[in-house]
Parts: structure tokens; C-alpha cells; sequence
């Protein structure tokens, strides 16, 4: 086992003994710490069963996926004023504390599932080439054009949640699928859709078992923790797991999906510019919603602060 490896194995032990006997910062900060640690050992796992992972061969893609991590999230976050279907309880009442456990938090997202998606390929065919994480540059033009039905479906599912929240919630997590996976052919990746039609439906079969294992483990860490979040579901909140209603879970493996098309659009737009200016606008552009949105969240999602972390490290640091 990699070195990160043995780290990630000795964080998680050390950060569940600490949430049982609710030592800070493990206890409220207790789902970052084991999602760090799931990380480092499931890409040692991945690293030894393929000879190559994400945080082993593709270290430069890493340090623009995390800060896109958040930024896809948040773009959910932005829904979830409208849908008001999750809040955070809870959380550090000092605002540094707060958007820091935000930011690293929402960085795991799609390094957690695209490294679980990963392994779940590496476990069902062993193969060469790309990981089903990554994209496939197309050599030739799509053999056909996308449906416009398929599109303005998608429009619809976007748009829906919006204006109906109560009863098209479930939408937000099927939207993107339908509008944006065929905009990925119009900038020379694969999409989804043509991986389907051409009978390969490896990469989709990965995508949506790692966006469900992850939703599983995002559940059961959640619960366990000080600061966590809690749902408030119309018509399906009684039947529960964890915190999670149980018709909830339907939504993690297109989740999966929504990422794998978000994050390769994100990349290529963000690529695609020659001028160095033009691309910090971009990131600051992005930088600067993201503040936007943790302040919404401060206004409009959390439901608790507690201030009992900042006691908790102020009388640690003073013994």
C-alpha cells in the first residue's frame, strides 16, 4: 500500500474513534475526514488493481476537478433554494470554519464518485484504455444529430423544479442528463447517448453503481456526524434511511451521470480558451458564484449553527 494509502486507512480509524467519543474537529467535522480518507484508500485500492489512478497518474486533472467539484455542487445548491429539500444543521458558527467545511466538504464529490465509478469497472472487466471516469475524444463527427424531443425534455426537467417545486423535485436530478449530455458532441467528447447506442454501456453501468454506493456511504457518514444535513421531502419523508427518505436513494446514480456530463462540459469550456485572461475570467467568474451560493446557504439552507465546535477547540488548545 502507497504511503496516502496507510494515511487514509489511519484517518478513518482515527476519526471514528474521535466521533464516538465526540473529540473535536472529528466529531462535527466528522463526514469530511471520512471522505478524505475513503478517497485516498479506495484510489490505492484502484492503483493496485489497474496500475494507474487519480490521484497516482492524473494529478494535474486533480487540481481542477476539486475546485469544479464544488462548483457542480453548488449549482444543486442553487436548486435547493427553490426545492428547499435538504439543510444543514449544526454547522461551526464562525464564518471561516464554516465555508472551509463547506469547500472541502463538496471537493470530495467528484473525486468520491468518479474513483468509485472507476472501481466498479475495474471489478466488472478488467481492460485497457480510458477509466470510466474519463472522457473519449470523438475522431469523427456523431453519425447523427441529437432528438430535439431529447433536448426539450431535458429543458423541461430543468425548468420544472423551478416553477413547481413540491411536485417536480425528483427532476433536478434527471435534467441535465437529457439537455446537456448531447452539447458534449457539439465540443468532440463521446456522450452517454452515443456510448448507449453504440452497445457500450460500460462507462453508463460504472457511473450509476458508483453514484449509488456513494450516496450510501454519503448517508451513513452524514448521519453519524455533529454537522450534517436533513431533508425535508414532500410525500416521501417517512420511510427513511439514515437521514436519507428511501425513494431518495433513486436519485444518486443519475446524480453520477450529471457529474461525469457537468465536469467533462466544465473542463472543455474552461480548456478551450488560448488567452491566459480569458481563462482567469472564467475561474474567477466561477469563484465568485461560488461565494454567492455559500452565502445563500448561510441565509437559506442552514437551519442550526453551533457554536459548541469553537468551545470545544478553544478548550483543546488551552489544555
Amino acid at each position: 500500500m502507497k504511503a496516502y494509502g496507510w494515511f487514509g486507512f489511519c484517518l478513518l480509524l482515527v476519526s471514528e474513534y474521535c466521533l464516538f467519543h465526540k473529540i473535536e474537529p472529528f466529531y462535527s467535522w466528522f463526514y469530511c475526514f471520512a471522505w478524505w480518507s475513503y478517497i485516498f484508500l479506495a484510489d490505492n485500492l484502484l492503483l493496485r488493481l489497474r496500475g494507474r489512478s487519480l490521484l497516482s497518474g492524473r494529478r494535474s486533472e486533480l487540481w481542477s476537478m476539486l475546485p469544479l467539484s464544488i462548483f457542480i455542487w453548488l449549482l444543486f445548491e442553487g436548486y435547493n433554494f427553490i426545492i428547499c429539500n435538504w439543510a444543514y444543521d449544526g454547522v461551526p458558527y464562525q464564518l471561516w470554519m464554516r465555508w472551509t467545511g463547506y469547500a472541502l466538504a463538496f471537493a470530495t464529490v467528484l473525486p468520491g464518485i468518479f474513483i468509485t465509478s472507476d472501481l466498479f469497472e475495474t471489478l466488472l472487466e478488467r481492460r485497457a484504455g480510458p477509466f470510466a471516469s474519463e472522457c473519449e475524444i470523438l475522431t469523427k463527427a456523431p453519425p447523427s444529430t441529437p432528438s430535439t424531443w431529447f433536448l426539450l425534455i431535458g429543458l423541461w426537467l430543468c425548468i420544472a423544479p423551478l416553477l413547481w417545486p413540491r411536485f417536480f423535485f425528483p427532476a433536478v436530478w434527471l435534467g441535465p442528463v437529457f439537455l446537456l449530455d448531447p452539447f458534449l458532441e457539439k465540443i468532440g467528447i463521446r456522450s452517454l447517448s452515443l456510448e448507449i447506442a453504440g452497445g457500450n454501456r460500460r462507462r453508463v453501468w460504472s457511473l450509476l453503481l458508483g453514484g449509488l454506493a456513494c450516496g450510501l456511504m454519503w448517508e451513513f457518514w452524514n448521519f453519524w456526524a455533529a454537522s450534517k444535513w436533513v431533508y425535508t421531502v414532500p410525500f416521501f419523508g417517512r420511510w427513511r434511511v439514515f437521514e436519507m427518505p428511501l425513494l431518495g436513494f433513486l436519485g444518486f446514480p443519475p446524480f453520477a451521470l450529471e457529474c461525469w456530463i457537468l465536469y467533462h462540459l466544465f473542463r472543455a469550456i474552461l480548456q478551450r480558451p488560448k488567452s491566459a485572461p480569458v481563462r482567469v475570467a472564467l475561474w474567477t467568474a466561477i469563484a465568485f458564484l461560488c461565494v454567492v451560493i455559500f452565502r445563500g446557504i448561510d441565509s437559506r439552507s442552514v437551519i442550526r449553527f453551533a457554536e459548541h465546535f469553537y468551545r470545544s477547540m478553544s478548550s483543546w488548545r488551552l489544555a
